[in-house]
C-alpha cells in the first residue's frame, strides 16, 4: 500500500516537470474592443404605472393598461436610441483614419 502511494506521488511529480504546451497564436484579424459609454439619462429607470388597488372599475383597468402600454413603448424607444447611439459610436471608432 505504501509503495502504491509512493508510486502515485512520484507519477504526479513527474507531471509537474513537463513543460506546458505553447499558447495559441494571436489572431490579428479580430476587431478591437470598443467601449461606448451611454449617458445616464438614457439608461435611468422610469417608474412603472401604479396598479389599481381595491375596488376598481373597468375604466381603471383600461387606464392602467393604456398607461402600461405607453410606459413599455417609451422603454422600447429608449432602447432603440441606445442601440443606435452604440452602433454610431462603434462605427466611428472602427472607421479607418485617413
Amino acid at each position: 500500500m505504501k509503495r502504491a502511494i509512493a508510486l502515485a506521488g512520484i507519477a504526479l511529480l513527474v507531471g509537474c516537470e513537463s513543460t506546458p504546451a505553447l499558447p495559441p497564436p494571436v489572431i490579428d484579424n479580430q476587431p478591437p474592443v470598443v467601449v461606448c459609454a451611454i449617458p445616464a439619462g438614457m439608461t435611468e429607470r422610469e417608474a412603472e404605472p401604479a396598479k389599481p388597488l381595491g375596488d376598481y372599475s373597468q375604466r381603471d383597468v383600461g387606464n392602467y393598461i393604456t398607461a402600461l402600454h405607453q410606459w413599455g413603448s417609451r422603454g422600447w424607444l429608449r432602447l432603440a436610441q441606445v442601440d443606435q447611439r452604440s452602433q454610431e459610436c462603434q462605427a466611428r471608432a472602427l472607421a479607418p483614419n485617413p
